[in-house]
């Protein structure tokens, strides 16, 4: 398959700890000291008052980032909109790449004093083209491979289960549970770095 539009999600840990709105002043400094490599940070918008919505959006030439509860629970996802150079794998990668980058970033983050952690067991991977990549059976079995030796180079091989979630309302997407968790989302950007190396 060729390289798509990605989007990854990861999730926090304990989302009592932290408010929606703490992100919005986060996301600003990202642009104002260029924080994200290879992106054009362009403004940030709050949704907040949405129930299950968008949460914080931070926009990129490139792809969006969002402190987001879409899905009932609160996580960082970056969605790529155009797709990365190369082939579908380097794309997962790149995306993957990007998405951890950013929970290190909020992890690390003295505005958030420690209230955010990223759980490191778990993993959605959704490819929002309903067109390019409906959500079927077939479109699972194309990309199976890729998403299997990714998730192998994070937790290693048989370390996982990978669930794809079959919705004619949603578009193509797959959930990634480690056997175990690894002790942080540092440790996950460095098996990745160690795997593309």
């Amino acid at each position: 398959m060729n390289a798509h539009k990605i989007s990854v999600k990861f999730y926090v840990e304990d989302d009592s700890r932290v408010a929606q709105h703490e992100f919005v002043p986060v996301f600003h400094s990202w642009i104002q000291n260029h924080s994200v490599p290879e992106h054009m940070l362009v403004d940030v918008a709050d949704y907040a008052h949405v129930h299950n919505g968008p949460g914080t959006l931070l926009v990129a030439h490139e792809a969006n980032f969002y402190a987001d509860r879409l899905d009932g629970r609160l996580g960082l996802t970056y969605s790529r909109k155009h797709a990365a150079p190369g082939s579908f794998l380097d794309g997962l990668r790149q995306a993957v790449t990007a998405a951890l980058e950013a929970c290190v970033r909020l992890e690390d983050d003295a505005r958030l004093a420690g209230k955010v952690k990223f759980g490191t067991g778990e993993m959605t991977i959704r490819i929002p083209d309903r067109l390019l990549a409906p959500n079927t059976p077939q479109t699972y079995q194309e990309v199976r491979g890729d998403i299997e030796t990714l998730a192998a180079d994070l937790y290693g091989a048989g370390n996982f289960d990978v669930e794809h979630i079959l919705s004619e309302k949603l578009p193509f997407e797959v959930r990634i549970i480690a056997s175990s968790s690894l002790p942080d989302v540092s440790s996950l950007l460095n098996r990745l770095g160690f795997a593309t190396a």
